[in-house]
């Protein structure tokens, strides 16, 4: 990510501006120098951060729950139409309990 433009408070020649004088006076540099209207800040964002960016709206644009897989189950279950395939479930409790060894070794 590039920033452009100046920090709050620091002009072009590296004093401090905009320090307010006891008696409510008009500003004027700490360390000298003349005062310039403000620059207004820039921010360009990368390729990668403008990805980011579309995926994260993507992201929050899709719903946290399926409604229609969740229908779907909930019909089957309550119809008693509903298998578990018991096989499926056991591969991949295997699957899971031997990658979980090799990565604790890790």
């Amino acid at each position: 990510m590039k920033i452009g433009g100046q920090k709050p408070g620091v002009g072009r020649d590296g004093a401090i501006k905009t320090s307010k004088k006891k008696d409510g006076g008009k500003s004027e540099s700490i360390l000298g120098g003349s005062s310039s209207p403000a620059e207004s800040d820039s921010v360009e964002l990368s390729s990668k951060a403008q990805t980011m960016k579309k995926l994260n709206t993507l992201i929050d644009s899709t719903p946290e729950v399926r409604e229609a897989v969740v229908v779907k189950f909930r019909t089957d279950i309550e119809n008693g139409s509903y298998r578990v395939n018991v096989e499926k479930v056991a591969e991949r409790m295997l699957e899971r309990a031997i990658k979980d060894s090799i990565y604790k070794d890790r």
